[in-house]
């Protein structure tokens, strides 16, 4: 489609030679191929912004041919765009994303399963593509979650974004995550993939939370590292967090630390897992490496393998829940302990703490980013205490391990790929039942705090039909009756007691999430914004 005929154009060019006047550059640009363009991108409109002002200097300061010239030169331009195809919103970056919504006026928008139509529905017409995304059957991500709401950070320009997975257990519940993604379907896929496993988590330890996840895309230009901006970037998510009426409470994830709670909790009611000092429940690293010895002692039992006692354990990450571990390991009277990390300060600081209980027992090793030689040790008991995504196809074929328990999220790279380690005789303990602790630590925070707290001490019981002993060996005795993998076992498990309502706010999760939309949250309507304090008048 030409935008500028060359008829036009010689005219022009006729006329320009004694005075190109503006509102002969006007009429091209009012053309209508132009108007079908002009939003294609915020690029193409800065080239046109820059067309616009050059065009105008030149027809006061330049003869008419070199007019002419830019407008042939601006004709190539729009015709490279006019020839590519349209971005879908799914494979935009995030950052695209949000000038988008802008453009559209759309400051807040959700995704929320209704009941009546059976269905997703999103907030506004323009976000259909992503309705349909999550609608589609073929969708492994979307897997009966009730909200999804996202929103433009008022501060920062930040995508914001809150997931809730199967809310009949009580409000949903989830740390907050900051780091790049790659598109807005990762973002999304990524929300509802953590907000599920963090549902059945919830669901196995027997807390009345559901799953939620909180989302922040991390700023290309790393702007999140300068103090200033993080700390509007949090203020903006408190504010989110207060919009959303109590549906989702938030915690500590990748990429946020305790003191971005604190601001957080400046704007919120809505958080947990602050610092210590304001009532918070701090760091959890003892209790879960507790929670970890627990799961280990239940699977050599399954196994008909004793006690730690006598045990090889190799042990890769040197943090809090490593050094734990260890020090746990090493009170069970292990036999050896290989313990590897990336980092040589975390790596002298364990070794250091515990080379005296240790008593030649102990081995520690810096190893490389990315080094995952420990996968391949002669040891008992693997555990994956550092990243995720350590047992792929390939290392899978190195483990010689019997057990493989670690605390690490997401340790299988794909968890179609735990059929890998049943051929290969491993026994796995799926990583969201020992590594609760922290969650549990946190969802009983606004229960106040107790020394020795009975509600956090019977997670390490073995009786308990809830506790991580208990919940270890029934997941590994039903995945044996009924031939199928530990992670299906416990997925079977947690969707039954994801179907339990909580026992005294039954739905409140969804009438707080029908209220938002019935209330026009949306379009940036807070109900409680309206409240006032009482007047004179108002008690007469």
């Amino acid at each position: 489609m030409a935008l500028v005929s060359l008829k036009c154009i010689t005219r022009l060019q006729s006329s320009a030679r004694n005075f190109f006047h503006v509102s002969a550059v006007s009429k091209i640009f009012h053309i209508q191929e132009y108007h079908i363009y002009k939003d294609k991108c915020s690029e193409f409109c800065n080239i046109h912004r820059k067309f616009y002002s050059k065009a105008f200097l030149t027809s006061r300061n330049r003869n008419g041919l070199a007019v002419v010239e830019e407008i042939i030169n601006y004709q190539q331009t729009i015709r490279k765009y006019s020839s590519q195809p349209e971005q879908s919103l799914l494979s935009a970056c995030p950052t695209a994303f949000v000038d988008y919504l802008k453009s559209k006026k759309i400051n807040r928008c959700f995704f929320v399963w209704s009941d009546s139509e059976n269905k997703v529905i999103a907030s506004h017409p323009e976000l259909k593509e992503i309705e349909d995304w999550l609608n589609d059957s073929k969708n492994p991500h979307y897997l009966q979650h009730d909200a999804v709401f996202l929103a433009v950070g008022m501060r920062t320009n930040c995508l914001l974004g809150a997931f809730l997975w199967k809310v009949d257990r009580g409000q949903a519940c989830g740390g907050i995550r900051m780091t790049p993604f790659t598109s807005v379907e990762h973002y999304l896929g990524e929300g509802l993939r953590l907000s599920r496993r963090l549902g059945v988590k919830s669901a196995l330890a027997g807390l009345w939370v559901s799953g939620g996840k909180g989302l922040i895309f991390e700023p290309k230009d790393r702007q999140h590292i300068q103090p200033e901006f993080r700390q509007k970037i949090f203020y903006d998510y408190g504010d989110f967090l207060s919009s959303l009426n109590g549906c989702y409470i938030a915690g500590m994830d990748t990429g946020v630390n305790a003191f971005d709670l604190y601001n957080i909790h400046t704007h919120t009611r809505w958080v947990v897992s602050g610092p210590e000092d304001i009532g918070g429940s701090g760091n959890a690293a003892a209790i879960l490496g507790k929670g970890l010895l627990c799961a280990m002692e239940a699977a050599l039992n399954f196994l008909g393998a004793g006690d730690l006692s006598g045990m090889k354990v190799a042990v890769q990450g040197a943090g809090g829940i490593g050094l734990a571990v260890t020090s746990g390991l090493l009170d069970r009277h292990v036999a050896h302990v290989y313990v590897t990390d990336t980092s040589k300060k975390s790596i002298g600081d364990l070794h250091d703490a515990l080379a005296s209980k240790a008593r030649g027992r102990l081995k520690v090793e810096k190893v490389s980013i990315g080094d995952n030689a420990i996968v391949g040790y002669d040891c008992d008991i693997f555990a994956p205490c550092a990243v995720g995504h350590v047992l792929t196809p390939n290392t899978i074929l190195d483990i010689k391990a019997k057990v493989v328990c670690g605390s690490a999220n997401a340790l299988l790279a794909s968890e179609s790929d735990a059929i890998l380690l049943v051929e290969r005789d491993v026994t796995y303990v799926p990583e969201f039942i020992p590594n609760r602790m922290a969650f549990v630590n946190a969802a009983n925070e606004n229960y106040g705090r107790i020394y020795r707290d009975p509600a956090i001490e019977r997670h390490f019981d073995k009786n308990w039909e809830h506790s991580i002993y208990y919940l270890t060996q029934e997941t590994l005795k039903m995945a044996s009756e009924k031939n199928i993998t530990v992670i299906d076992a416990a997925y079977q498990m947690a969707d039954t007691y994801s179907q339990q309502k909580h026992p005294l706010w039954p739905d409140r999760t969804k009438n707080i999430i029908n209220s938002l939309i019935e209330g026009r949250w949306h379009h940036g309507q807070d109900f409680w914004r309206k409240r006032r304090n009482f007047a004179k008048s108002d008690c007469s």
